[in-house]
């Protein structure tokens, strides 16, 4: 699905003040012109030559083509290196961007058989590239020419003679990219991007980047550079004073797909810190395949202290791992609400490249979320679905892993997940997720040997589906890939009743699991047993929740299991100082009735904090104890009223938060929820969500003519479901009128 909400888009950027605005149409343009709508240029270079920060350059529908296309000879390597389609050469300023987008209703095509798509040049920066559909040249490449040039290439490496030199970038050409130069904050989103031979969006050395709702498939089959679909490479903080903890490179809402590496990695000279210790790792002789992941963080800088953000993104059926952070000492990362379905399919592409009669390029069976050589992960409310033991090919001994999590010098949080059929890592553990239960997505694509046919697949969840209600709150986006709103709880940092699970609490030297033995409200509470030290208790890691220079105030309530008396306290552990504060007062807790225990903590600077709830010491006796309707608040706010909160409005496990047909169409649309399409692209049938029953469709093509399609009603669910496998390739306008509210909505739907 490519379903987007374009007006949270804007809202995001309504503050700007906007310079001078230009058109461009490939159709009916000339660089002679003055660029306005009436007058467009003919070509996206001649507009970014005269736009200024704060201005908007809108492309109008069209093929966009590099120069010299079309005369790439691969059998005489005969202009091989292209220029790319559009290079960005100018930089916007803080609160300016300069932004490159479609002009609305239309998609724009960037097609390139050379270097690449849009290059932002080294140093450019307050850039958005926004509604493009990018196109390499993928199909016309296959594995006899991209062996051959890769053996062109290590002879080129290897040749005494200076004069020679290596420039095929027709085999490695990128969709979105900044070249190897610094950037920071681009915001790339909303965009198409598919048969790119290497990455399909690339950012190296780069802070402050967005990548979200740009949908990328097909990419990084031929080149031999050991790329990725989505990559951030060699992150470096923008600029000392801005080398804090937050949140600042994003991946979101992303759909990538059939994404995965043919050639096997050559390079002349490995980076410093490639982090692959294999004397033969990119030599000649070189013949595995380690990459070809769908999101891709790595060997950013040993002191960037950044956390990556990646949430709400679909990755399917890619080579290696969906999402993958590795080699980044410093940096941190959230994974969150992502879905992933049958990644780690290296091995069956090379399955069906042997049957072509060509070697195998065997790698490893990965294929769910890893973070390796990194300094904190958080991986919560995931889907991650991968091929069963018995579907995966006979030399894989123990099956793919859904979850690594290797060499991470900090915190480690795995919870409120869903697993299916792959291992996973501590601290994961089928108490704290949910592990080999059907998400029951609403249609899964089918499984096949190669790429998978996502034209009328649907993630998001049934009814009936377990990941419903079950995630944690504490790490959830405000929206899903739709747009539609996560549960909050008012005021709430962070909280749990534990009413479904252990809440984003961990065990910290003891055991703890969520008790229907007793509960302050609801019908939970979390019970804390084996204890044989006094800091033997729960935990919440509280990285990436507070703000530097605010005061919080924590709530919580105790009840002592029978037989138990004691003390009990909140305390606050600094691991990035080694040091303890206390919250509350050390209290007389009950084992009749519940206490509450409150206090007040000033997050003085961005250290690494988890919060934990001693219970009665050794000499009190010990024993095991339960915590209940914790709270984490700014100061001065009350602690959350658990017993009027609505049990059954909790986040969802992946990236699709389920929306009741109960609640009906008329609150969603007061709300500015809009008609939605998916999947979109499509290929047989599109569903348009969001309706009412006084909503008229009417189906039209960019020429102004209208369709009459078959289509099937769900007025309970508001949603009509259309036939247009009739109609050819190509993009077609869905307006919904309803005469009633004045309510006229135009909608993009892409035809396969």
């Amino acid at each position: 699905m490519i379903s987007r909400f374009f007006f949270l888009t804007l809202l995001l950027f309504s503050g700007f003040s906007f310079g001078q605005d230009f058109y461009v149409s490939n159709n009916l343009g000339q660089d002679t012109n003055s660029g306005s709508e009436s007058a467009p240029f003919k070509t996206i270079n001649r507009a970014i030559s005269s736009v200024n920060p704060g201005g908007t350059i809108y492309v109008m529908q069209g093929i966009y083509r590099n120069n010299n296309f079309g005369s790439v000879n691969v059998s005489n390597y005969t202009n091989m290196s292209n220029p790319h389609v559009v290079t960005i050469n100018k930089s916007g300023t803080e609160g300016n961007y300069i932004t490159l987008r479609n002009y609305p209703g239309d998609l724009p095509k960037i097609e390139f058989d050379g270097k690449g798509g849009i290059l932002i040049s080294n140093d450019m920066n307050y850039i958005i590239i926004d509604g493009f559909e990018v196109e390499g040249p993928s199909q016309d490449i296959n594995y006899d020419m991209a062996m051959d040039n890769r053996e062109y290439k290590v002879s080129v490496a290897e040749d005494d003679d200076d004069s020679t030199n290596y420039n095929h970038n027709y085999f490695s050409g990128k969709g979105i990219w900044g070249g190897y130069g610094a950037h920071h904050h681009i915001i790339i989103r909303n965009n198409i991007v598919h048969d790119t031979p290497g990455s399909a969006i690339r950012f190296n050395d780069s802070d402050h980047i967005t990548i979200e709702y740009n949908t990328v498939y097909n990419a990084t089959w031929w080149t031999s550079s050991a790329s990725s679909a989505v990559v951030y490479a060699e992150t470096i903080s923008a600029s000392e004073s801005d080398n804090g903890y937050d949140i600042k490179m994003i991946m979101r809402g992303n759909i990538v797909y059939n994404n995965w590496n043919r050639i096997p990695f050559y390079v002349t000279q490995l980076p410093d810190n490639s982090g692959n210790t294999n004397p033969n790792y990119g030599t000649a002789t070189y013949n595995s395949i380690l990459d070809g992941q769908g999101l891709y963080v790595t060997r950013s800088d040993d002191n960037y202290n950044g956390t990556f953000l990646f949430e709400n993104n679909i990755c399917v059926n890619n080579g290696k791992n969906g999402i993958n952070f590795d080699n980044s000492l410093s940096a941190s990362a959230i994974y969150q609400n992502n879905t992933l379905y049958l990644n780690g399919v290296h091995e069956y592409i090379q399955d069906l490249s042997v049957a072509d009669g060509n070697p195998a390029h065997r790698g490893q069976n990965v294929a769910g979320i890893k973070a390796n050589r990194v300094f904190n992960a958080t991986v919560v409310n995931n889907i991650v679905v991968t091929r069963s033991l018995d579907a995966a090919p006979s030399y894989y001994q123990s099956g793919f892993s859904a979850l690594q999590l290797n060499q991470v010098s900090g915190t480690r949080i795995a919870n409120n997940n869903i697993f299916v059929n792959g291992t996973y890592a501590w601290p994961a553990t089928d108490t704290n997720n949910l592990v080999d239960v059907d998400p029951q997505f609403i249609l899964p694509p089918n499984d096949t040997e190669g790429p998978i046919d996502m034209s009328s697949a649907d993630f998001s969840l049934n009814e009936n589906s377990p990941a419903i209600n079950a995630g944690d709150f504490n790490y959830s986006p405000i929206y899903d890939i739709l747009g539609n709103p996560r549960p909050a709880l008012s005021n709430a940092i962070s909280s749990s009743s534990f009413e479904n699970s252990t809440g984003g609490w961990s065990a910290f030297g003891s055991t703890i699991q969520s008790s229907e033995t007793t509960s302050r409200s609801g019908g939970s509470s979390l019970l804390v047993t084996d204890r044989t030290l006094n800091w033997h208790s729960p935990k919440l890691v509280l990285d990436n929740l507070l703000t530097v220079g605010d005061t919080y105030t924590f709530y919580v309530w105790v009840k002592l299991a029978d037989g138990v008396s004691g003390n009990s306290q909140i305390t606050i552990k600094n691991t990035s100082l080694n040091t303890y504060t206390s919250v509350s007062s050390s209290t007389l807790v009950s084992n009749q009735e519940w206490t509450l225990l409150s206090g007040e903590y000033n997050y003085a600077a961005p250290d690494n904090l988890f919060v934990y709830v001693k219970g009665p010491t050794m000499d009190q006796g010990g024993g095991d104890y339960f915590i209940d309707d914790f709270s984490l608040v700014p100061q001065g706010y009350p602690a959350i009223d658990f017993s009027n909160t609505d049990d059954d409005d909790v986040v969802d496990i992946g990236a699709y938060e389920y929306v009741n047909p109960s609640l009906g169409t008329t609150e969603i649309i007061n709300n500015q929820f809009e008609a939605f399409t998916y999947p979109n692209p499509a290929k047989h049938y599109v569903s348009i969500s969001n309706l009412t029953i006084d909503d008229r469709i009417l189906i039209s093509d960019l020429l102004g003519k209208n369709y009459q399609l078959s289509q099937t009603q769900n007025l309970e669910k508001n949603t009509i479901r259309l036939d247009v496998s009739t109609l050819s390739s190509g993009l077609y306008l869905i307006t919904v009128v309803n005469n009633k509210t004045n309510r006229i909505q135009t909608l993009r739907l892409i035809k396969q």
